[in-house]
């Protein structure tokens, strides 16, 4: 377990490992700045960015601060770093975390103190991106030029002028720029320009890193990840989480009202917790949280509802404390360490980064909203009290959070965060290493230029306006830029659409391309003599295409109409309809309890329910989103629609459209998987020509293997050691049916590409010609994965590619090599399960199923 020394907290194993990870990656990227000076944003654009992701009460705000401290005096050169909160809460508890367990580190006040004269190697500002990038008043002031201080820009413009580094640290990384998005994205790459990142999350979503790294211009290649069990082990999470949940009996997917319900359980409970501390002699009063929506326009107060029902189950009013703030500002933090409360009731946005060590009971009468919002509300409850300690692991009923639901579809985020949790492997990646290796003092100009000409070109300016909504629309399909872009002037979404493309490019291909030439021993470099690059074309003699196919939604006008009407038919025809939902208005239900993380056998008890026809369709509206391309009202006035039609035919009264409503949603909330299979028979995605397959180029120094049967008549040098396995198999091949076989470039303009129902896109591995395939240019696409050891292969994600198959190529092929050798996969619709299907077999390449 984590100590205390003289004051300050000791580390645990896995916090100091955290903190050498931070402390080597930020000096390696200081190294390559200081002999590259001239790429500097370059690097710090590159491998200047570290992630730390680890659960909420490990200890995140301490291993940074000490990673801070750590590079003190490391980074050739004084480094100012400037910390970002998401909240304005969180600063004062962060102030207050580093000046007790960071004493090396200055504090400084980014609203009174900006002279970059006084700046110090350490110097560290608090604050959130609101007080320097929105249009407020004080965000205002900070920024503009004042008698007794510089603005900000000049201080950050003057920092760099006197070669001080500069550090950005953004906690809760997973909200990212928060809601100044934009504003906060242009500061942080316009004006602040750091040299080092360091981000901190309890959410492993890479989504959201994405949407970081895309927003942020930059590419996150450290990444420092914490697993649960080891926090547990530290003793700083607790054992166990058991979640209560409503559920209906049977196909009966009615939303209940079950807030008082699940309020008297969670309470019950409580009195529980709190008993056992009396009789274990622990002087910790235990806090009850209570998480609510945030109230919408018109509508009553969510917080006042909660407190008045609080009341009605005999919870006495003096122990009930409210907070109706959208932040966990000062009073909140107040109200979660003041002992004479044990009920905390607040809304949805505090639910991020507050510290509440005395909670073990919540209850939730919100959607969680999938598995990042379920990591947030969990670890509010899953920290350990500082004087649980000595006990922890010893007592079943401390050691666990509990969480009670008041709707079944509540649980879907909760079981998505523990199974991410759970599925999360300790690891620390960093370029520090290969940095070392590459021997910086020793690289000629040469070598840099290089290494300068293996980028991406810049993506030419749109040629028209088809091009440009071309281009758009893929770029919006995968997630690069927002849809709203479609509503900027042209000259705009031309800048949009070039800087995307660019940062898309970045993603995939290493900013300072392949490794450094070899240098001669004993020699000088001769710097006006660049090495030379070689040049693989691809081998048409082969029959590899000169370009491939690649798939593309419709337009939108062609998704909102005609198509989403083929998917209301296609709804309407299937076995079980919206018909049949007309006239399920009652239920019976189980209260369930069962552990997230620790496999035991639960216990239920039966509840009286009732429908809730205004709850249903709050939830169900989940269900009308699953595709971003489509809208959902749209979807819905279709469904409608056909509904009315089919009801006409059948002689049954639709004069009253309520009914007919609160059946689509209960349809649609209990076969979750009816509207994207519908929306899959109705749409047929646009094929296309890809850009030209380009030539593969290898650096200078670099051997590259020949290859029988390569598109290329080398190996491509950037596949991972799976895909190179994979590779040589299909090189290997002596049947005669393998006629040539290509590595796939993901997000690449000429690579194979497959919309899946989501609107997502899906590149395959490899392409491979293969005799006697009948598919265009005889091809098959191949899917190469891990053996699903870590949960990845199992993702949502996942499951939605394996069923996709490309409207000219057909299906994919999916492998992994296991301790038998390579292994066909496929997907087990009964069990909604990715498995093992046959050892894999060149044989089976040729066959369309």
């Amino acid at each position: 377990m984590t100590d205390v020394v003289h004051g300050l907290v000791a580390l645990a194993d896995y916090q100091r490992d955290a903190v050498a990870a931070i402390r080597d990656s930020i000096v390696a990227a200081s190294t390559y700045q200081h002999v590259n000076p001239g790429l500097r944003q370059e690097v710090a654009r590159s491998v200047g960015a570290t992630l730390l992701q680890a659960p909420t009460g490990s200890g995140k705000t301490l291993m940074l601060g000490r990673g801070l401290e750590a590079v003190r005096g490391k980074t050739g050169a004084p480094c100012v770093w400037f910390w970002f909160a998401p909240f304005s809460g969180l600063v004062a508890q962060t102030r207050s975390a580093l000046a007790d367990q960071c004493p090396s580190l200055r504090l400084r006040d980014i609203s009174k103190d900006r002279s970059a004269l006084m700046a110090r190697d350490g110097d560290v500002f608090v604050q959130t991106w609101a007080l320097v990038a929105t249009t407020r008043k004080d965000a205002r002031k900070v920024r503009t030029r004042g008698e007794d201080a510089p603005a900000l820009d000049d201080m950050l413009a003057d920092l760099r002028d006197r070669g001080v580094r500069i550090g950005v640290v953004i906690d809760e990384a997973h909200l990212n720029f928060g809601a100044s998005a934009k504003a906060a994205a242009s500061f942080y790459l316009d004006v602040m320009r750091p040299d080092f990142t360091l981000l901190a999350s309890a959410t492993p979503n890479d989504e959201k890193l994405i949407e970081f790294e895309t927003r942020a211009g930059v590419t996150v290649e450290n990444r420092i990840i914490v697993s649960r069990d080891q926090v547990v082990k530290a003793g700083l999470n607790k054992v166990g989480l058991t979640l209560g949940v409503v559920r209906l009996e049977g196909q009966d997917a009615a939303l209940i009202d079950t807030e008082q319900a699940a309020l008297t359980v969670a309470w019950r409970k409580h009195q529980e917790i709190k008993a056992r501390l009396v009789e274990k002699g622990i002087a910790v009063t235990p806090l009850m949280l209570v998480q609510v929506e945030d109230q919408g326009d018109g509508k009553a107060d969510p917080v006042t509802r909660v407190r008045d029902k609080l009341k009605d189950i005999g919870i006495p009013e003096s122990v009930i404390a409210t907070h109706t703030s959208g932040e966990p500002d000062p009073d909140f933090h107040t109200l979660a360490y003041d002992p004479s409360r044990e009920v905390l009731v607040f809304k949805v946005a505090v639910a991020t980064g507050f510290d509440a060590p005395r909670a073990w009971t919540l209850v939730s009468v919100r959607p969680t909203r999938g598995s990042s919002f379920g990591l947030q509300i969990v670890g509010r409850i899953m920290r350990v009290h500082p004087q649980v300690r000595p006990i922890h692991g010893s007592d079943t009923l401390l050691d666990r959070g509990w969480v009670f639901l008041t709707d079944p579809e509540l649980q879907a985020g909760l079981d998505a965060a523990a199974n991410e949790l759970k599925a999360v492997r300790s690891s620390i990646a960093t370029v520090a290493s290969e940095l070392q290796v590459l021997e910086f003092t020793s690289a000629g100009t040469a070598a840099l230029e290089a290494r300068r000409a293996a980028l991406p070109h810049a993506p030419a300016m749109p040629r028209d306006e088809a091009d440009r909504q071309m281009r758009l629309d893929n770029l919006i399909a995968g997630g690069f830029v927002d849809h709203s872009v479609k509503g900027a002037a042209p000259d705009v979404q031309d800048k949009i659409v070039v800087q995307a493309e660019w940062t898309r490019s970045l993603g995939s291909t290493p900013l300072f391309g392949d490794d450094l030439p070899e240098q001669p021993h004993g020699g000088e470099t001769n710097p006006t003599v660049p090495p030379r690059a070689k040049v693989y074309r691809v081998l048409a003699e082969r029959g590899v295409p000169a370009r491939l196919l690649r798939e593309r939604i419709p337009a939108p006008e062609q998704l909102d109409g005609e198509i989403v009407r083929a998917a209301a038919r296609a709804v309407f025809a299937m076995h079980e309809t919206p018909l049949d939902y007309l006239r399920k208005t009652l239920g019976k239900a189980n209260v369930s309890l069962r552990d997230l993380f620790i496999e035991e056998e639960g216990s239920e008890s039966v509840v009286n329910v009732r429908m809730s026809e205004t709850r249903i369709s709050e939830a169900a509206q989940r269900s009308f989103e699953f595709n971003e391309a489509i809208s959902a009202r749209a979807l819905k006035q279709a469904l409608m629609s056909e509904f009315i039609r089919v009801c006409n035919d059948e002689g049954v009264d639709a004069t009253d459209v309520v009914p007919l409503r609160r059946a689509l949603d209960l349809f649609a909330l209990s076969r979750p998987n009816a509207l994207p299979d519908a929306l899959k028979q109705a749409i047929s995605p646009v094929v296309e020509l890809a850009d030209e397959i380009p030539p593969l180029v290898i650096s200078g120094g670099v051997e590259a293997r020949r290859s029988r049967l390569g598109a290329y008549e080398v190996f491509p040098t950037n596949m991972n050691e799976n895909e190179r396995r994979f590779a040589e198999l299909l090189d290997s091949d002596e049947s005669g049916q393998v006629k040539w076989w290509l590595r796939l470039q993901e997000n690449s303009n000429w690579a194979v590409t497959l919309m899946l129902p989501s609107g997502k896109r899906f590149f395959p591995d490899f392409a491979v010609g293969v005799v006697g395939r009948r598919s265009q240019d005889a091809i098959a696409l191949i899917e190469t994965k891990d053996d699903g050891v870590t949960g990845r292969l199992h993702s949502d994600a996942n499951r939605e590619k394996i069923v996709a198959s490309h409207q000219e190529y057909r299906n994919v092929r999916w492998t992994y090599q296991g301790e038998r050798g390579w292994t066909e996969l496929h997907y087990n619709g009964a069990l909604d399960q990715i498995q093992p299907l046959r050892p894999f077999s060149i044989d089976h390449l040729a066959k369309l199923a």
